[in-house]
């Protein structure tokens, strides 16, 4: 599971994430577990998160594309373990980056090949970039 500390509204919450397929994951916050099925149909509302202005990698990768890997927080990308071409599989490691102080090893959301790599090493990223595209 991956492990992450938020802060939503002054409140914190430690949340472990452990992605199962690209269309189910368990989750748990603050010691609360929850099973997730996660949907690609856009046409559904979202409940969680209030709508807000988001930068514009984000509206291209909105488009329901499961193989978008997004930044859930904001950091600095550490390490880019992959390359362009390269063909990977659903769980395995590709961008280490630091946040909120933090390592995180952050990886793949799905079988395929990696069509881009929009970051670089000692780039600072914001939630919701597009970090890369796997196909």
């Amino acid at each position: 599971m991956k492990k992450y500390n938020f802060e939503i509204d002054g409140k914190k919450f430690e949340v472990e994430v452990n992605l199962i397929s690209s269309n189910n994951a368990e989750v748990r916050v603050n010691n609360k577990n929850f099973d997730i099925k996660i949907s690609n149909d856009l046409t559904e509302p979202k409940k969680t998160e209030p709508k807000k202005t988001e930068p514009k990698k984000v509206e291209q990768s909105v488009q329901g594309n499961p193989g978008d890997l997004l930044a859930l927080m904001p950091g600095k990308i550490i390490k880019v373990l992959v390359s362009e071409g390269q063909k990977i599989k659903m769980g395995e490691p590709v961008i280490i980056m630091e946040s909120m102080k933090m390592e995180q090893t952050i990886v793949s959301s799905a079988d395929g090949a990696i069509e881009s790599v929009n970051v670089s090493e000692g780039e600072t990223i914001e939630v919701g970039s597009v970090m890369i595209v796997i196909r």
